[in-house]
Parts: structure tokens; C-alpha cells; sequence
């Protein structure tokens, strides 16, 4: 009986350690973006991977070659890297987490809300809008600038998933934080072009390999 109780304890503390890690948004070299939404869902590169813990407060993420390893610091700091095809590996760059509730013991703690920016991605898969229209954009290098359609789901201050159905067909996502473009949808598909982004004034310049997108700032503000 006491080894069951025992049995029972450890794993009810294990599960604590582990739901500490909050929403997460992260950059590695190469252009590979990996999202946590807090709640065991993960995505490297807009696309589904597998969540799982792997010791106390260490978690993986996996995709296809792409290993994301994530460690949760006393301090509630978070490390992040990665290993991938071919030896690739690196040191990655968290963009923001959620921070980890001070009540989680407390019982009037109350479930918490969910995260706005997950919210907005997950309204922009599924295609519900603040606001839609037309921006800049060009495919291919050399190319003269035309015009895409563009969908945007807002999360508020600066956060934002703006969608943008290319002339092809094919939809890219760009994510926004805190006003800030910290990444896009690439994928091994399209051979994980690099993400960079620059703001002149008020429009964001983003360039998803030769893909180049001029995304007003208040297409993420609202206004």
C-alpha cells in the first residue's frame, strides 16, 4: 500500500514540473521557428511536432530530423536548442513565454485564460479575421512588387497572425509579438527559407527567403 501511495505522489509531482512550461515562442538558427502554445500542443515551422517530457523540468520537441530540447531554469528562465539534419545544431532565441502562475498551488487559483496569441493563431488557421485587404509583395528575387491577400488575426499589444495567400494558392504565416515580426510558417517543404524582418517607419519589410512581404503596422494594430 505504501509503495502505491509512493508511486501515486511521484507521478502527481512529476506532472507539476512538467505543466510548468508556459506558452512559448522560439527562433533557432536557419530560420527554424518553434511555438508552444502551453497546453502540449507543439509546432516547429507552422507544422504539428510531438511534445514530450524528458526528465524533470526538460521537454522535447520533434519534427521530422528537427529535435527542439527545452529546459525550464529554477528562475523560470527557459533554455532552448536544437539538433537537426546533417549534425545541424544551435543555440535558439526565446522570443516570448508566457509566465508560470505564482497561484498554482492556491486553492482559489482560478484555470487561466487562454493565451491571447495562441487564440490568434488558432482563429487565423481556421480563418477568422480582424480585418482583411491587400499588401506588397514579391515571390521570386528580381521580381517587381505586386499585390497579396492578406488576412490578420490581432492579439493585441503588437501580437498579431497575419496570413497571406500568395499568387499561387499557397498561404504564409507570419507571427507577430509585441511588435515585433519574429517568424513565419516555412517548412521542410520549402526548404526552411530564412526569416528576416526590418521596419522602416511604420511598415514591417519581412523577407521569407526571396519572398519578400511590406506589411503596414497598422495591419497589426488595428486603427
Amino acid at each position: 500500500m505504501k509503495r502505491i501511495l509512493f508511486i501515486i505522489a511521484a507521478t502527481l509531482i512529476a506532472t507539476a514540473a512538467h505543466a510548468r512550461l508556459p506558452l512559448m515562442n522560439a527562433t533557432c538558427p536557419g530560420g527554424l521557428s518553434v511555438h508552444y502554445d502551453g497546453k502540449g500542443h507543439a509546432y516547429i515551422n507552422g507544422e504539428n511536432a510531438k511534445f514530450s517530457p524528458v526528465g524533470n523540468s526538460a521537454y522535447d520537441i520533434k519534427h521530422a530530423d528537427t529535435t527542439v530540447s527545452i529546459m525550464m531554469n529554477p528562475d523560470n528562465s527557459i533554455d532552448v536548442s536544437y539538433t537537426g539534419k546533417d549534425r545541424a545544431h544551435g543555440i535558439c532565441q526565446v522570443e516570448n513565454s508566457a509566465p508560470t502562475s505564482s497561484n498554482a498551488s492556491s486553492g482559489n487559483s482560478k484555470p487561466a485564460a487562454q493565451d491571447p496569441e495562441s487564440d490568434a493563431q488558432v482563429r487565423a488557421g481556421s480563418g477568422q479575421f480582424d480585418a482583411t485587404g491587400n499588401i506588397p509583395c514579391g515571390q521570386h528575387k528580381g521580381q517587381p512588387m505586386g499585390q497579396c491577400q492578406m488576412g490578420v488575426a490581432r492579439a493585441g499589444n503588437g501580437s498579431a497572425t497575419v496570413v497571406v495567400t500568395k499568387p499561387d494558392g499557397v498561404k504564409r504565416a507570419i507571427f507577430f509579438s509585441k511588435g515585433k515580426a519574429i517568424s513565419a510558417d516555412t517548412s521542410q517543404a520549402d526548404g526552411y527559407p530564412e526569416f528576416r524582418a526590418a521596419k522602416e517607419s511604420d511598415l514591417y519589410m519581412i523577407r521569407v527567403g526571396d519572398e519578400r512581404y511590406e506589411i503596414p503596422e497598422a495591419v497589426i494594430y488595428g486603427g
